[in-house]
This record gives structure tokens, C-alpha cells and sequence, in this order.
């Protein structure tokens, strides 16, 4: 692991370090030989790199140097650990399969989480696509072809718009993914493949 990865793992998750936009080039970035997420929680005002930490199946996951951790199927979140209010698990199939296919049908999403005395509480969305439209971005001066597909997803009291900007090849480059009410939307940028 090269010095500089080390360093922003070290202080990840916590307000306190520093900034990875602030201290990470291109330069840099191009010297990594392990896989590298940006992931930022503006409600909780945290911004970390992470590394992949292990593999179960099809759900990679990523964690940071204070441990607290993200799993994805396909780049797409099912779980969190050590954000508090945290994402137990989520049935993503339907979002998987309109990524996949680009249908705009409606399907379920099931989340489950935690209450405060620690019974499971599940959270059904019924979600579909809103939104699918070439949109090229741009991450850490390296330009991406993308596709923007927009989610929404409602529940009552409740709707929540997920973003994922999609490569030719399907992989998700850069999202933005709602986690829960305490810790708001999840944005992760791919900085290394």
C-alpha cells in the first residue's frame, strides 16, 4: 500500500483528517495499484478514501481506517457499519436489473436497519427509473463517458432520488446513494479501478 493511501486511511471516516480532495493528484492516483473509493456524507460532513477489505459472493467490502465499512453489490449499497443508524442489509435485485437492462418498471427495494433498542426495522420503497441520459463526468482530472440513471424511490413520508453514473461497460464510476435519515446520501467516486 503506497504511503499516501496509508495516510488517508488512517484519518478516514473522521471530520478531522484531512480532506482527500485537498491532498490526493492524479499523479498520485496513478501510481496505486489497489482499487481506491471516495466516499462523502455531506449530513455528516465526513469525506474518506477507502479500500476494498473482503468479498462475500458478489458484495464487496470497502472499509476505512477506523473501521467503519460499506458493502456493495455491483456498486450499488447494501450495508454500512460504524456510521450509526446503519444500513443492515438491502435487497437491491430490482435496481441491479434496471441498471442492467434499462427498464423503467416499477419494483421493490427492502431496507432494514436497527432502532435505537436494536429491533430489525424494515423500510420498503416501491422505486423505478426517472432519469436516463448521457452525462459525461469527470473525476480527479480523468474524464468519463457516463450515463446518468436517476432512481427514485418512495416509501410513505418518504422519497429518496439515487444517481448512478454508469461506464459503456456498465460500472458504476461515480454514485450517490441514500443511507438514512441520520446519515443522508452516500457519494462514492471510483479513483482507482
Amino acid at each position: 500500500m503506497s504511503r499516501i493511501l496509508a495516510l488517508l486511511l488512517l484519518t478516514a471516516c473522521t471530520s478531522q483528517g484531512p480532506d482527500p480532495r485537498a491532498v490526493l493528484t492524479r499523479a498520485q492516483l496513478d501510481a496505486e495499484d489497489l482499487p481506491i473509493l471516495l466516499v462523502e456524507l455531506p449530513e455528516l460532513k465526513v469525506a474518506a478514501t477507502l479500500a476494498p477489505s473482503g468479498r462475500n459472493k458478489d458484495v464487496e467490502t470497502w472499509a476505512s481506517g477506523d473501521q467503519a465499512s460499506l458493502s456493495f453489490r455491483r456498486g450499488v449499497l447494501v450495508a454500512t457499519r460504524g456510521l450509526g443508524s446503519d444500513l443492515m442489509s438491502s435487497d437491491v435485485a430490482g435496481t441491479l436489473t434496471m441498471l442492467g437492462t434499462g427498464r423503467d418498471d416499477y419494483y421493490l427495494r427492502l431496507n432494514t436497519r436497527l432502532d435505537g433498542e436494536y429491533q430489525t426495522e424494515f423500510q420498503a420503497f416501491q422505486c423505478r427509473r426517472t432519469i436516463a441520459r448521457p452525462e459525461p463526468i469527470t473525476i480527479f482530472d480523468r474524464p468519463h463517458s457516463t450515463t446518468r440513471i436517476e432512481e427514485t424511490c418512495v416509501t410513505p413520508g418518504r422519497t429518496v432520488t439515487n444517481i448512478y453514473w454508469a461506464g459503456q461497460d456498465g460500472f458504476l464510476w461515480k454514485t450517490r446513494q441514500w443511507v438514512s435519515d441520520h446519515a443522508g446520501y452516500l457519494w462514492t467516486e471510483q479513483l482507482v479501478r
